[in-house]
């Protein structure tokens, strides 16, 4: 930093500038507020302003260059100077006696009476409901980016108002590229990493994040010169649909797969969403059901979980852990986590949810509260386990109990695992499509295993016999290792469901990197129907 400031506001002092954008910088990293330095230089009562809120905020950084500012070493009438914030500029050489007495005593009477009419300008302007006063602000009502100077130009006597909860700047609003609303477990944390390695891809500029709410935020950015802004909102997958019914996002985040009924009411303004084009599982999930690390039980079957879900089973001493009665906590009834659950535990056999269940819009709320109480129960995303303990869930009382592991999700093996899905509309920009392409590209779905997700790039693993396995199985199983992928039907017919379509690409690229081994495709069908069909299937 220059040990004097000259005081003139121009473009060519290059001290100012350096110091200014110091001070730019300061305010942008600590307190996420914006200053625009050309303003800065032209217009004094916004020069004003910006000091005088930013002395406020007690930062020893910024108040070293607002000291340096406003304590200029000369007075040059023939430049472009102006004093800021009360500072007084003094020449060089000093004044007689009698004439700093004169103007002192002058200084003071223009000040009483410039306070007078203050006074009594203000107290008019209050009495009018449409004046807007100029709010000094204190340190304390002061936050990240709440502060804002309005862009009209205001006469010489009157006050400029300030704007809360608006960056202080006079760029011209972003442009808002496209929104996305829905899944909190892919709001949270993969949305936020995938729109940054895509923006990445496209040479973005400038990328930051500027925070609402805890589940709402949106990312700036720069592109060709031009500033944008992507709006992210992770209340929960049933959110999602009704978000892309009213025209108010473009994706629809879902950790559930969209429901017939709401197919059917979006299908005049989004297209099906149930079609290739505009379904897009962008990952896996495996539901985990956690509990305490203190709590001595590893497995449960789906039916005992319902049981204990719904309130028949109260007490842990009934499943073979502590005598504690069971605490239940839930997701929100907006979560497609929710839905998951619902479906594949409770729906299955026929239960509800306890009605004093404890119910959660934040899945990291849920999963710190579980850490924190021996005594509770609850499910969560795989990726939000953190510090709990994870059972293994038996399908049914006489199948095997299967831990979520990045494997067995990947292969959908275990009983609770889900997709993860993006939807957008068969209208939607081509910014919103290339969005989708590059999440299920293999740059995507390397950061959706670096979000703690499960990845649809096949990998391979050593698999072990199984008991009561066709001895063909049991064959290869002791010499062949098992690709991280199954291919799956529609419902009741035989053509690939979407996530099979595209994973024949990927089977594809991974045969061509692996020209020297053997493939061998297994079937298997469920119990549901005739035995003889299923085979034949």
């Amino acid at each position: 930093m220059s040990t004097v400031f000259s005081g003139y506001w121009q473009p060519s002092n290059q001290a100012l500038l350096s110091n200014l954008s110091q001070l730019s910088e300061y305010a942008e990293q600590n307190f996420d507020i914006e200053i625009s330095i050309p303003k800065m230089l032209e217009e004094v009562e916004y020069r004003n302003l910006v000091i005088t809120e930013l002395a406020q905020l007690g930062h020893q950084d910024i108040n070293k260059v607002i000291h340096w500012l406003t304590h200029p070493s000369v007075t040059d009438d023939t430049h472009n100077k102006a004093t800021v914030s009360g500072s007084i500029s003094t020449r060089q050489k000093k004044l007689p006696t009698v004439l700093l007495i004169t103007l002192t005593v002058l200084i003071t009477l223009l000040v009483l009476v410039g306070s007078m009419f203050w006074y009594q300008n203000s107290f008019n302007k209050l009495e009018s409901p449409s004046h807007v006063p100029l709010l000094t602000s204190t340190k304390a009502q002061l936050s990240a980016a709440q502060i804002s100077v309005t862009n009209s130009n205001l006469a010489t006597n009157q006050e400029r108002p300030v704007e809360h909860n608006k960056p202080l700047t006079t760029k011209t609003e972003r442009i808002t590229a496209f929104r996305l609303h829905g899944s909190n477990t892919i709001g949270e944390k993969l949305a936020p990493m995938l729109l940054e390695g895509f923006l990445k891809t496209r040479n973005s500029s400038d990328l930051s994040w500027v925070e609402q709410s805890p589940l709402e935020r949106t990312l700036h950015y720069t592109q060709d010169g031009k500033e944008y802004a992507i709006e992210l909102k992770a209340h929960g997958s049933s959110t999602a649909f009704n978000a892309l019914h009213t025209n108010s996002a473009d994706i629809g985040m879902s950790s559930r797969r969209i429901k017939a009924k709401e197919m059917d009411k979006l299908a005049t303004v989004t297209g099906h969403l149930n079609k290739l084009g505009n379904e897009h599982i962008v990952g896996l999930d495996g539901l985990a059901v956690i509990i305490n690390q203190n709590n001595p039980v590893k497995q449960l079957s789906s039916i005992t979980l319902a049981k204990i879900f719904s309130g028949e089973i109260k007490n842990w001493a009934q499943v073979g852990g502590p005598s504690l009665p069971i605490t239940i906590y839930a997701r929100d009834a907006q979560s497609g986590t929710w839905d998951t659950f619902k479906k594949l535990v409770l729906k299955k056999h026929d239960k509800k949810l306890v009605a004093n269940a404890k119910r959660f819009e934040s899945s990291s709320e849920l999963s710190t509260l579980v850490s924190q109480n021996e005594a509770a129960i609850g499910f969560i995303g795989l990726n939000y386990v953190l510090h709990n303990k994870a059972v293994a869930i038996a399908a049914s009382q006489n199948s095997g109990a299967i831990y979520p592991t990045r494997f067995t999700v990947g292969t959908e093996d275990y009983a609770l695992a889900r997709r993860l899905y993006f939807y957008t509309p068969t209208s939607a920009p081509t910014i919103v499509k290339d969005f989708a392409q590059y999440a299920l590209s293999n740059s995507g779905q390397e950061i959706v295993a670096e979000a703690g997700l499960i990845s649809q790039n096949i990998k391979l693993e050593q698999v072990y016999p199984l008991q009561n396995a066709p001895q063909k199985y049991q064959e290869y199983a002791a010499k062949a290792k098992r690709l991280s992928l199954n291919f799956r039907f529609d419902y009741a017919t035989k053509d690939l469901d979407n996530k099979g379509k595209r994973d024949l690409q990927r089977l594809v690229d991974f045969m061509a990197n692996h020209q020297s081994g053997r493939l061998v495709l297994m079937g298997f069908s469920d119990s549901v129907g005739a035995k003889a069909k299923n085979n034949k299937l």
